[in-house]
């Protein structure tokens, strides 16, 4: 289809700026992102937020059986009246979606997401550090087409200036790639940021070792509270003083002034594990 042809039918409609409604309109970036996916006849496609269908047509021409996930009760009354083959329709928020049901077998999982939401989506499907989503081995890939910004903190690495407390639960459960921006004027209405699309690959079990993961993400979340506070002054939360503290830092080679945008996801785990002992060791040694 013409991205003259779509732009027409998303102005058309009278999108809601409430629900983050911007409609993908140019035809060679929703192959691009197709591809991405890299979708074959019979797979099953979660698409989060179809909209007007652009991308969901895309997908079905590929093969694939979509199940579309969308809240705006017009937009789905748009996609139940093109009665495409293949096709299921679920009027409800995403973020309150019966996943269990409609990950039951092996997904692919798409979306060009509302940019408000997109951390709490990704949570959704992935669960926290510690507590993977029940549905998370019937996720085969996602590729999200979100804000640049946010797309690049779910990529960062250790030290960059977008590393963040997200980038470490991307990290824990998936293999990610930022694969490439898109212009503002792509969309209709067009949005005021650029966006980018990722993918991510769940691991098939977390790339670290940890005696307690829930710890983990407890360690993880209080270093990035006050990302410019010192980490040690971060993890008084453990109920360890500092001296506590700075030795389990000491046994790890640990800087003493390191704050949590110098730590991987291997190094917070080496640090759970530390903390973990030491809690013990002082449980053993105040009975």
């Amino acid at each position: 289809m013409a991205a003259e042809s779509l732009k027409q039918q998303a102005r058309a409609f009278h999108s809601k700026k409430r629900l983050g409604q911007n409609f993908l309109i140019n035809p060679d970036i929703l192959a691009q992102i197709t591809r991405a996916l890299a979708v074959e006849v019979g797979d099953h496609v979660l698409e989060i937020g179809p909209g007007l269908g652009f991308l969901t047509a895309v997908l079905l021409g590929s093969g694939a059986k979509v199940t579309a996930v969308e809240l705006d009760e017009e937009c789905v009354q748009i996609l139940q009246d093109l009665s495409l083959p293949g096709l299921t329709v679920i009027h409800q928020d995403f973020l309150q979606c019966d996943l269990k049901t409609i990950l039951k077998e092996k997904t692919k999982v798409i979306g060009n997401v509302p940019y408000q939401i997109t951390t709490p989506i990704l949570a959704r499907l992935l669960g926290e550090i510690g507590e993977p989503a029940p549905w998370l081995k019937s996720i085969d890939s996602i590729v999200l087409t979100v804000q640049r910004e946010v797309a690049e903190r779910f990529v960062a690495k250790v030290g960059e200036e977008e590393y963040s407390q997200i980038s470490v639960l991307v990290r824990y459960f998936a293999a990610a790639d930022l694969l490439f921006t898109i212009a503002a004027e792509n969309f209709y209405p067009v949005p005021e940021v650029t966006s980018a699309v990722v993918r991510m690959v769940p691991h098939a079990e977390p790339p670290v070792t940890c005696l307690d993961h829930k710890l983990l993400r407890q360690v993880v979340q209080a270093g990035f509270q006050q990302r410019r506070k010192m980490l040690k002054n971060n993890l008084s939360f453990l109920g360890l003083d500092q001296k506590q503290i700075m030795d389990v830092f000491n046994k790890l080679n640990f800087d003493p002034q390191v704050r949590a945008e110098r730590l991987g996801l291997e190094q917070f785990a080496l640090l759970a594990d530390g903390l973990k002992d030491s809690k013990a060791d002082n449980i053993a040694l105040s009975v």
